[in-house]
Formats: C-alpha cells, structure tokens, sequence
C-alpha cells in the first residue's frame, strides 16, 4: 500500500469502521429515534461561534434525546461520540458541514509549502482550557506525541506515520516528534511526503491538554477520569456524564469564538425508542430525532418545529460477486436489477415522502460527488432486455431460467430493511428475478455475514458525514479493502486512479481523479441504489435551532441554539 492511503480505513476494523460512517449507527437511529491545500485556512463554520439569531435569548436549558457515547476522550469510535465532540472540544482544523471541507478551527489560517511536504498553522491566540489555563502551542504538540507515543497501543495512522520523526518517536528511538516544530503561536508540521489526506485527518483529531494528561499512560486513556469528565477547548464543557442516563454540559463563558447562547444542555439517554418518543410528547424532551410514521403528529402541531435533513445513509442492493452460480459478477445484470427498482414508489409508500431517491455511494453535497455518474435509472423494459441479452427467459412462472437453472436467490435483511426489500421484491419479480428466502438476521449477525463467500445479496447501507468522503469511495471500490469485503469487486483502472489520487495535494486535481474513480466504479454498477431516507428533526417551538443540511451540522451548530 501506498504510504498516502486513506488512514481511516487503514486502523478500524469492519465493525468500527462501519460504526463511524454510520453503517451501525443508521440502524440505531431508524431504531430509536478537501481536503484541499489551500494557502490560508477558511474562517470558522457557523457553528463554531456564539453568535446569537435576533430572535434568540441567551441562557436556559435545552433537554436532548442522544445515544450515550462509548467515551468522551479520544479514544471514541462511535458516531454519537463525534457529534459530541463537535460542541465540546477543538482540533486545529475541522470538517465544514455539509461539503466536509476542511476550515479553520484552533488554527485561524493554515498553509503549506510549495512541495506540500510543510503545513504552517498560525494559532488563534488568547485561547483558554475549560479549567481556565491558557492553551498552548506545547498542547498541539503533545497531542501528536500522545497519539504516537510508545505506550499508545494503537498503530501509528499513515497520515502520523509521515510526519518527520513520529515513526522513530513511536519506537523510542527519539525523545519528540523532531517534524512537529511549537512557537509561541505557531505549529510546523514537517511530511516525510506530501499527502492529500493530511489536513482531513487533523480535522477529526481533538487537541489535548498537556497539564492534564501529562502523567497519564495512552494505554490507560479509557479507564482515566478524563473519559468521563474531559477537559477541552470547545463551547459546552462535560458536568456530569451518569451511564445509561444523561450526560450535563454547560456553556463555556471563555470560548474564544465566544460564548454559546445556552446555560446548560442536558443529554437524556433512552435505551427504549418508545420511552424517548413519549418524553418528546410529554415535554421530558426538548430535541429528538424521529421516524417517518411520527414525523407527520410534531409536523402538524403548532408547539413544535422540525427539519428535514438530507440522508445521512444511503441504502442499496449489494450482493457476493464471487459467487459462480448466479450472475452477481455480471454487470449487466447488476444494471438490470437497478433498472427494476422504482425507487419514487419506494419514496411514496415505504417513506411516507419522506426520503430522497439514491443513485451513488457518494452524498449528492459533498465536495467529492460527481453528478455525471450513470444513474441506471428506473426502465423496465430495459431491465427485461438486459436479461434477455443475457441469456435468461421468462419461464412459465415468469421467473427466468437460463441452462434449467431459475434466477432466484436469498436476500438477507435485518428487522429494520426487512419491510423496504418486501416493498422491492414484486419489482424484481416483475422483471423475472426470484427469491428464495427473506433472511432476518439481527445487526451483528448481518456484519458477521457481510462478506464474499458468507451470503448472496443483502439490502445494504453507508452512512455519509462522519470520515473524509474520499474514505467512503475507498472503503467500497479500491481493493483489497482493508475493513472487510462484501462484493469482491476489483477494477484495475479504478485502483490506479486511487493511486494517483494518493500523491495529489491540490483539490482541483483531487476532484479531477475522484471524479473518474466514480464514473467508472458507479459505471460498473456495484451496487443498485435505492434511497436517501431523510433524517427526521423535531423541537419544542421555544427552542431556537439554526437551519441544517445533515444531522452533523445540527450539534456543530450547538452553540447557536437557545431559547426564542
């Protein structure tokens, strides 16, 4: 592997790595409720300042339904702990929602030399931990040597790996970081090469206090009080975290963005979905995220308001493409079986409205998105075509045959999917496609399964706006994939372009090669899309939010909300 690969798929195994992007997380959620170079840093987003709506009074208390984080320190692999993240801590840079640029943050601008080989941040001065010392330039530098450090038992990522020296420090042949260079407000990172992936992967890295976690061992991270009780830059800090309950923050007066308009923020935890949708009904909640078939009661009474998010996840038809039996390694076929998918009824029916029709793995607003992809789009006509061309006829049932052998197949489902594949199964039979069984497993069985070689086809999904957009495409068409594989696609052409893609630092040429990596992966109909469901919000009227695209921009923009 090339030495610039994507870091983030390179250190998570399946599971977290799916728990990250949403894979687990959008089950949960149904359930329950640029990386470009540029030569100075972006301003702030809107949600990294305090500044208040006309209409909205600083002070009060908003009560929020979450999921409870695994930890609150830097160790955390679940998506409900980046949402928190976002409101309670700083890095040096951050993703900008919803086209997942990266923008300034600690660092109030940022460049890199001609070469790419060394990124200057110049810090914003003044800054203050949430315990009142002052912040330092020694922080950031600690926090690069605390992610390195010998005792740390996780591998050094790739993007650490080619800083100047990290490799020698992690294997104790040097006492710092020499390619880390700390000024009184200033940082100089020193690359072994330069690498596209660098500023993104500072982005979800959350600066640490060095006089707080000086003398605690990386190993020991997770049982540390810090876990539960952190000590960051960002605009709410930790109170009180009581496990499988809620989670108290209050504003941060000194945040020096400026501070956020509420007092306190309570985050209650509901192991039962039903419980969490009473309390929103009753009043015990302020803020939640619901279902399609609840939406409709909060969007009708005039004591609440909601937004409709774009689609964090993106659904889709995958199946084993090295299975010998079946034609899944056909792509003709795969188009065949996209063309059947009348994804507007799906949208009408299934979703009450209530989603987005889906044609790429890739969302439709982030920076690294091409809109000229083959969207093989709903025609059956053609769909029979294809399959005729193939060589499979309509029987007597109206399942195709081909050499005495019926096209059909199992489909596996967990309880969540299970509903929209009965919606889709009439429209493949339609065309002549059979199943053999609907397969209900449950969540972990189903990531058990979700590999060549363990299933025939699943009704499968990816969840957008947690990691670089450029990991999502990697994850699913660059082989080998190093965080499991389900399909056993490989396109040589495509995984040049990844390498090329891996020694390109400006975002011109980044979104030039990610434009072909996806006209020919997408072109090769890996998958048949099916649909965006959009992601439900619902507050109380007296609770101010700000405007959002995606659920990440609702808890980046914490700091705007209060009380109307």
């Amino acid at each position: 592997m090339s030495k610039n690969e994507l870091s983030t798929t390179r250190r998570l195994t399946r599971r977290q790595f799916l728990e990250l992007s949403g894979g687990a997380a959008a089950f949960a959620a149904l359930v329950a409720c640029q990386p470009s170079t540029p030569s100075t840093g972006s301003p702030a987003p809107s949600g990294a300042t305090g500044s208040a709506a006309p209409s909205t009074k600083v002070g009060g208390t908003a009560i929020i339904s979450l999921g409870e984080p695994d930890t609150l320190g830097p160790t955390s692999r679940a998506l409900v702990g980046a949402y928190i993240m976002s409101f309670i801590a700083n890095g040096m840079v951050r993703l900008k929602y919803p086209d997942m640029t990266v923008v300034a943050d600690l660092a109030d601008t940022f460049s890199a030399s001609a070469d790419g080989k060394v990124h200057t941040f110049n810090l914003h001065p003044g800054v203050k931990w949430q315990d009142g010392l002052p912040f330092a330039s020694d922080d950031v530098k600690f926090t690069f040597e605390y992610a390195a450090h010998p005792n740390n038992p996780n591998p050094l990522s790739i993007d650490l790996a080619n800083i100047v020296g990290a490799k020698d420090f992690k294997d104790k042949k040097a006492t710092e970081i020499t390619g880390i260079k700390a000024t009184t407000d200033k940082i100089e990172i020193s690359l072994i090469a330069p690498s596209p992936n660098f500023l993104t992967s500072l982005a979800v890295m959350k600066i640490l206090p060095k006089h707080v976690l000086a003398n605690v061992s990386p190993a020991d991270i997770a049982k540390d009080p810090f876990a539960r009780k952190p000590i960051y830059t960002g605009p709410f800090k930790v109170d009180e975290w009581k496990a499988g309950e809620s989670v108290t923050y209050s504003a941060f007066t000194d945040h020096f963005r400026g501070r956020p308009n509420l007092d306190k923020i309570v985050q209650r935890i509901f192991p039962d979905p039903s419980t969490a949708l009473a309390e929103l009904r009753a009043g015990g909640v302020q803020q939640a995220f619901v279902t399609a078939d609840q939406f409709a009661e909060f969007q009708n009474n005039p004591q609440y308001q909601t937004q409709q998010l774009a689609g964090t996840t993106g659904w889709f038809l995958s199946w084993d493409m090295t299975n010998k039996t079946l034609p899944f390694g056909e792509k003709t076929f795969r188009q065949a079986v996209s063309m059947a998918i009348d994804r507007k009824t799906l949208v009408a029916t299934v979703f009450k409205g209530l989603a987005d029709e889906n044609y790429s793995l890739a969302s439709p607003l982030s920076w690294v998105y091409n809109a000229n992809i083959v969207k093989n789009a709903y025609d059956p006509t053609k769909a029979k075509q294809l399959l005729d061309d193939l060589g499979w006829k309509a029987g007597s049932d109206g399942i195709r045959v081909k050499g005495g052998q019926r096209l059909e197949y199992a489909t596996m489902v967990t309880t969540t999917t299970k509903d929209w594949f009965l919606a889709i199964q009439p429209m493949l039979q339609a065309v002549g496609i059979g199943t053999t069984k609907v397969d209900v497993v449950d969540f972990p069985t189903w990531i058990s399964r979700l590999n060549v070689g363990k299933y025939e086809s699943t009704v499968n999904g990816w969840g957008n706006f947690a990691i670089d957009p450029r990991a999502d495409l990697a994850a699913h068409f660059r082989s080998p994939r190093v965080s499991g594989d389900a399909t056993g696609y490989k396109n040589d052409q495509v995984d040049a372009l990844f390498a090329q893609a891996a020694t390109a630092v400006s975002q011109e040429e980044q979104k030039r090669i990610y434009d072909q990596i996806q006209m020919l992966a997408e072109g090769d109909a890996v998958y048949a899309y099916l649909i965006r469901p959009k992601v439900l919000e619902v507050n109380v009227k007296t609770l101010s939010l700000p405007q959002a695209k995606i659920q990440a921009e609702i808890y980046d923009g914490m700091p705007k909300w209060g009380q109307s």
